[in-house]
């Protein structure tokens, strides 16, 4: 992998360091630990500051201000793109770096485009979940929230070099939906005229009772000769199917898009939910609850 401009002037640094050091006679090559080279937090001590001479007191066997003194003496400045460098403290190396280090990456910027800084691939894939609203209702500001960060992470992910897959879990099974159905069935009834009462957690949006009128549109009273099962199931689909329409097109509007959507029902469908809760009853770590009617 090549290096970034500030690899290659860490490189070089740590480089002239090292050279310095040996021609002092501080120590021998192969004595050389890797010196360390931080972003000092205060600006006014430089671009960057190493505690080599802290580092090499029991090699060389004296005084870090010394060593820090010595390596000075011997440092090559214009190999390592050093504008100035002095002692602070006890011995500590302070930088401040010739900015002419930056003027090749404007031709590198140039030359790549979109893809300079673009990672090599690292053989890694990364699976994002984001998002993910219950398909009941519209997305709200905290998803939006959710969209935009979840996003990111997943473009900061991909330009490193990982094969990133984005994920929406669609939250299809359980109570919420079934009040999602039960909701729509009672607004049906109410546009056809008949007294019919929203279920405790129903939903009382605007949005339900479109989606009512526009069945009594398509078909008619027909639902009310449907068995209980099968109609609960169609209201359940119908739901599902324009409250999910909604959301895939509110996140193409706020350019968000997604590789997979995955059905929370087709865990139960292909027995996922059953095999997990038998793994973990084998081992004795599940418990049973009564679960809420609804």
């Amino acid at each position: 992998m090549s290096q970034n401009v500030l690899e290659q002037v860490y490189a070089a640094i740590s480089g002239a360091i090292a050279d310095a050091a040996v021609a002092a006679g501080l120590a021998a090559r192969e004595e050389l630990p890797v010196f360390v080279l931080e972003v000092p937090r205060d600006k006014a001590h430089g671009d960057l500051a190493t505690n080599a001479a802290m580092q090499l007191t029991k090699i060389a066997r004296k005084n870090p201000r010394q060593i820090a003194e010595a390596i000075l003496a011997h440092l090559d400045k214009e190999k390592a793109s050093i504008l100035s460098a002095d002692i602070a403290g006890p011995g500590f190396i302070n930088f401040r770096l010739d900015r002419s280090y930056l003027y090749p990456v404007v031709g590198q910027v140039h030359e790549a485009g979109d893809a300079y800084g673009r990672g090599e691939s690292t053989g890694k894939r990364v699976e994002m979940e984001f998002v993910s609203a219950n398909p009941t209702g519209s997305l709200h500001l905290g998803h939006a929230r959710g969209a935009a960060v979840g996003d990111a992470l997943c473009n900061v992910l991909d330009f490193a070099g990982n094969e990133v897959t984005r994920e929406y879990y669609i939250n299809d099974a359980g109570a919420q939906v079934n009040n999602l159905a039960k909701s729509i069935e009672a607004r049906y009834r109410q546009q056809l005229g008949q007294q019919a009462e929203l279920p405790e957690d129903g939903y009382h949006g605007e949005d339900i009772v479109g989606f009512a009128k526009q069945l009594v549109e398509e078909k008619g009273d027909s639902l009310l000769s449907m068995d209980d099962t099968e109609r609960f199931a169609f209201l359940k689909a119908y739901g599902l199917e324009r409250e999910l329409g909604k959301i895939k097109r509110d996140l193409e509007r706020f350019r968000v898009g997604f590789d997979l959507w995955y059905s929370e029902t087709s865990l139960y469908e292909n027995g996922l939910v059953t095999d997990a809760w038998i793994f973990f009853a084998r081992r004795e770590r599940s418990t049973r609850k009564k679960a809420r009617p609804g």
